[in-house]
């Protein structure tokens, strides 16, 4: 039994990929221009940006100027950052009320994730908000899960980490937590980062950990 759901946010909870894709374009444009193609920045999509400007980048950028440049274009097209999936704030109000631990951790900024809860009406049913720039390191580092559990005060054994990328799943294998997978934009082709568990989406999910949770009389 896992009592502690850990929930990554874009494109796990928010539909929120091509937003934050049209916002990593238009930076790079900016910075690099001609040098991504929309492609390229999709199959990258939930790296953390200091972690995409490290391997991306040919020569050095004024980190706070590319940053300035992405905050920018985000805060000027937040509201398309904060749209939730279907049934997302019902199937986690049912989990909460089940008993289950949720919490957030996410490679987006502590500003729009916060915002992005807010704006999409689900920050209440979180316990804890573990953002990029509250560690040294985003996922695939294992240091956002771990802050997590011990905010929570709970153990790897305890936890999934639900998630929608290679990402998620390298950071869960480093934090020796089990992973899971919302394929909400289709099934997908996992090489070396598999997931141990796979949904369509996150009623699914909910149904097989109520599931779970009734056989286990809990």
């Amino acid at each position: 039994m896992y009592p502690c759901l850990l929930f990554d946010l874009d494109g796990t909870l928010l539909d929120s990929k091509e937003a934050v894709i049209d916002a990593v374009v238009y930076t790079a444009e900016q910075f690099a221009p001609g040098r991504f193609g929309r492609a390229d920045l999709e199959d990258r999509f939930g790296e953390s940006f200091d972690d995409f400007l490290a391997s991306a980048a040919e020569k050095t950028y004024d980190r706070k100027a590319v940053m300035d440049c992405y905050f920018s274009y985000v805060r000027a097209h937040h509201q398309e950052h904060a749209r939730l999936f279907p049934h997302v704030r019902e199937e986690l109000e049912k989990l909460s009320a089940a008993g289950f631990r949720l919490a957030v951790v996410t490679n987006k900024q502590r500003e729009f994730a916060v915002a992005g809860l807010e704006l999409a009406g689900i920050a209440d049913l979180f316990e804890v908000v573990v953002a990029v720039d509250d560690v040294s390191r985003g996922k695939p580092s294992a240091e956002p899960i771990a802050k997590a559990l011990q905010l929570l005060g709970m153990e790897p054994g305890q936890a999934l980490m639900i998630g929608d990328s290679q990402y998620d799943v390298l950071a869960a294998v480093g934090a020796g937590v089990k992973s899971v997978v919302l394929e909400w934009y289709g099934p997908m082709e996992w090489k070396y980062a598999v997931p141990d568990y796979r949904f369509a989406d996150i009623r699914r999910f909910a149904e097989e950990m109520m599931a779970v949770k009734i056989q286990g009389g809990e």
